[in-house]
């Protein structure tokens, strides 16, 4: 009573208790029965035999009823909500596309309004100036008949050459041009003397050299004069009339007279000529004048350079000149790099009397034990008699020796590519072929288990020491790792040699440089490496990294030293010396060229949109595709900018941002013992290429630059005269390019087995190109073969020295000729509204002149 008092069931709490105990009694097939009762008969439950049990069961069924009913009421309330959500969403994006549309036809109308407005304002322009020029027409006094005075700028000049062919030249003449010079330039123009030849009128009337070319036709003549020889007409011959009114006056009519008929032989013969320049001014007419013809004003090609782009663009130069001097001062990384690699190319003693091979002589397997064993100890650990790499600089953390092995054959000719049968019938005499390059099937990825207990002897000895003074790091040398390994743990890359590019994967062991009193240690180690084959013939690069710090210069330095082992024996070394700085946003120098890399991606986004879009206008204006625009030097110049800064931002803020320099020193130094080494590679390469990136955008920005001088006219026309040459010379060089990799593949064959600039088809077209800067030695490749020698150098001189050098300058005069020919000169002059349009952006423009009053807008 006192459990029933205190806790008094609620309805629904029966309604459950009804609930699991009618599911307890009813199936399904009940559930479907009872349904099916109460639809064909629904009085049976006043029947007698409508027991309780089914009334609890009748209870139940309807309960379930109502709660899908309920379930189904809430899906179907939800499914509303979310109709309407989706219908609210795109009712606002309707909604929001009404208004843009909206705002782009009124943007449309107010442009069509301002086009209108200034239409008008021309319009009236215009019509004022017919006005004044009508009414000073109208009322202007007419002049008197004996003081009549008229302009003439044009004179026509005909010429009949000797065959009938009849030729006409306009000449541009002003008031005091006489007809002497008149007669001079044209006798110039075709070559003839100007001694025997006068200019007539229309008339026949001869113009004497003293008059002016304007006093030689009256009013309302045709200005047209023909230049015929002396004494004689060249077109037809001489009436009877003529002949006899030009005979002699003797006194003795009886004696016999000469006859003076026309003698067409003699006159032919009188015509004779010079036409040393016929064939080639009938090509080229009027371009003999071209040199004296006055280089015009610049005109139509200003319209689309701005006073405002060379502003911005000139902006954007200073900002790129101080961006560079502060992230790379001048010297300071090449000093660095030298000391480094100084230290690396030194030769360490041995004993009293041998001494380790320096770095550039290591040329097989034997010395590269030798560097590692004697010199590596020298260059990285301090002691008493050496100067070391730890003396200047911040040795971080460990140097890791990583190498990659091959795959011992199974059989004699596994590896074997072409010479199967050889090395079978050799194979008594222990031949095998042994994979040459390394490759996923051909890398060697067991353990070494004598070097397993080795290793594991000495870091149990070496665990009672300190953590800072421990020799080895914690990456067992005996398992091989993957490259993915590598490079989630350590940070390893790829790394490029002279012969083949590697990956990051190997056996690696690490040594702290620190332990500077580990040196004997450390050669122990390296000792039963030997024994156990972790460097052997097998072997095919062994790589050592390490990465320090310079406190003076206050760069990073990563190191890369590779040794490549050949199948036959050699040795091929590379030295990879990189600085950097891991993150460039702490100091206030780099903060303030943060600050300036920002504006210099306003400027890029400025260029992308505004110069892009004012550039294709022009394209379009001039009646040329816009797309032509980036094709054009200046296009490729504002992509190139826009490209490299957005590039440079990119990959700062990604890879040089994203932690601190004291993060990077932990990282580096492993406190705890548990990271090992860790390459800074990747990041120091980042820099680098950032760093090329501002030298590339340096090549774009000056460029761009330089192509505002166009609106000096002379730059102009020889800005498109090589424009004009490109097309034709590339063309010209395609025709000799077959020559050119065939003289590289001759060097390649014939001097690549014995000499090392030779060895690779890049080395050999360096070579080319050094033999065409005249840097090339050629006393070694006539020491090994002087036939194909003399042949590559007659070949290259031929072709180059006397065939492509001069055709392309003959591309070039030609190229100018065209543009000369066919660039109109300047003849417009700018008005005031124009130059103001120059400076100023067109919408200011049209905003001032809507301000202005029409009259004073003129004016002004």
């Amino acid at each position: 009573k006192a459990v029933g008092a205190a806790h008094i069931p609620s309805a629904s709490f029966w309604h459950r208790l009804a609930d699991r105990g009618a599911m307890a009694l009813m199936s399904h097939d009940e559930e479907h029965e009872m349904l099916h009762r109460i639809e064909t008969d629904p009085g049976f439950v006043e029947n007698k035999e409508f027991t309780r049990d089914d009334a609890k069961k009748l209870y139940v069924l309807l309960r379930h009823e109502q709660q899908r009913s309920e379930v189904y009421q809430t899906n179907l309330s939800r499914k509303m909500q979310k109709i309407k959500a989706d219908l609210d969403l795109r009712t606002e994006e309707v909604e929001t596309l009404q208004r843009t549309l909206k705002l782009e036809q009124e943007a449309h109308l107010d442009e069509s309004t301002s086009m209108m407005r200034e239409r008008d304002f021309k319009n009236h322009a215009q019509e004022e100036r017919i006005r004044d020029s009508l009414g000073e027409l109208l009322y202007a006094k007419p002049s008197s008949a004996g003081n009549a005075t008229y302009d003439l700028d044009t004179v026509m000049v005909s010429y009949i050459k000797p065959g009938n062919f009849r030729y006409n030249l306009a000449f541009r003449i002003d008031n005091y041009t006489a007809v002497q010079e008149l007669r001079e330039s044209a006798c110039r123009y075709w070559g003839i003397s100007a001694d025997e030849y006068v200019l007539k009128t229309m008339a026949s009337n001869k113009c004497q050299d003293e008059l002016l070319v304007k006093e030689c036709f009256k009013q309302g003549e045709i200005a047209q004069l023909r230049l015929q020889e002396k004494g004689r007409a060249p077109s037809e011959k001489p009436t009877d009339d003529e002949l006899k009114a030009i005979q002699p006056k003797v006194k003795n009519k009886k004696k016999q007279q000469r006859d003076p008929r026309y003698d067409a032989v003699g006159v032919n013969g009188i015509q004779k000529q010079q036409e040393n320049h016929a064939t080639e001014l009938k090509k080229m007419g009027g371009s003999y004048f071209l040199l004296k013809t006055p280089m015009g004003k610049p005109s139509e090609h200003m319209a689309k350079t701005k006073l405002r782009d060379i502003i911005i663009y000139s902006v954007l130069l200073a900002l790129t000149v101080y961006a560079y001097t502060q992230k790379r001062p001048v010297g300071v990384e090449f000093w660095l790099t030298a000391g480094f690699t100084s230290q690396l190319r030194m030769s360490h003693p041995i004993n009293a009397t041998y001494s380790a091979p320096d770095f550039d002589n290591v040329t097989s397997s034997e010395e590269l034990w030798q560097w590692l064993t004697y010199s590596l100890p020298s260059i990285l650990y301090t002691t008493n008699t050496s100067d070391s790499l730890g003396s200047h600089n911040l040795l971080m953390g460990y140097m890791a020796i990583r190498v990659q092995n091959v795959k011992e054959p199974k059989t004699p000719d596994e590896y074997c590519m072409f010479n199967k049968q050889v090395v079978n019938s050799l194979a008594s005499d222990g031949a095998a072929c042994y994979p040459s390059d390394i490759t996923p099937s051909t890398q060697e990825t067991r353990e070494f288990v004598t070097l397993k207990t080795y290793w594991d002897k000495e870091l149990k000895a070496q665990s009672f020491e300190e953590l800072g003074s421990r020799l080895r790091g914690p990456t067992p040398p005996w398992i091989w790792a993957s490259a993915d390994q590598n490079k989630k743990d350590h940070n390893i890359r790829s790394v490029s040699g002279v012969v083949s590019t590697y990956d990051a994967s190997g056996y690696s062991v690490e040594y702290n440089m620190q332990a500077d009193d580990k040196v004997e240690a450390y050669r122990k180690d390296l000792e039963m490496f030997r024994r156990s084959g972790w460097i052997s013939d097998l072997t095919r690069v062994v790589i050592i990294s390490f990465t320090a710090y310079n406190y003076d210069l206050d760069m990073w330095v990563s190191t890369d030293v590779v040794f490549e082992l050949t199948p036959s024996g050699s040795c091929r070394n590379t030295l990879l010396v990189l600085p950097f700085r891991p993150t460039v946003l702490e100091t206030r120098a780099e903060q303030q060229a943060a600050y300036v890399d920002y504006t210099r991606l306003i400027i890029a986004f400025y260029i992308g949109i505004f110069v892009g879009i004012s550039e294709r206008h022009h394209k379009i204006k001039n009646h040329k595709a816009g797309c032509l625009y980036h094709i054009s030097l200046t296009g490729i110049c504002d992509l190139g900018i826009v490209g490299c800064l957005l590039a440079g931002a990119i990959w700062t803020n990604t890879v040089l941002t994203s932690k601190s320099t004291k993060e990077y020193m932990i990282q580096a130094t492993d406190p705890t013992g548990t990271l090992g080494f860790q390459s800074f590679s990747w990041i120091a390469w980042t820099y680098s290429n950032v760093l090329c990136i501002e030298g590339l955008l340096m090549l774009f920005l000056f460029n761009r630059v330089i192509s505002f001088l166009r609106l000096n006219r002379s730059i102009y026309l020889l800005w498109h005269t090589m424009g004009n040459a490109v097309k034709p010379f590339l063309f010209f060089v395609l025709m000799f390019l077959p020559t050119f990799i065939g003289v590289v593949l001759i060097m390649h064959r014939i001097y690549g087995p014995y000499l090392d600039n030779y060895a690779s088809i890049p080395g050999a077209l360096l070579q080319l190109y050094k033999l065409l800067d005249g840097d090339m030695n050629i006393e070694e490749l006539l020491q090994l073969d002087m036939v194909w020698a003399m042949f590559i150098i007659l070949i290259f001189y031929v072709v180059v020295q006397f065939v492509l050098l001069n055709a392309f300058v003959a591309i070039v005069v030609d190229s100018y000729y065209h543009v000369m020919v066919t660039t109109q000169g300047a003849t417009e002059t700018w008005s005031s509204t124009r130059r103001l349009r120059w400076v100023l952006p067109t919408t200011l423009v049209n905003i001032l002149q809507s301000l202005v009053p029409t009259s004073s807008a003129e004016t002004s």
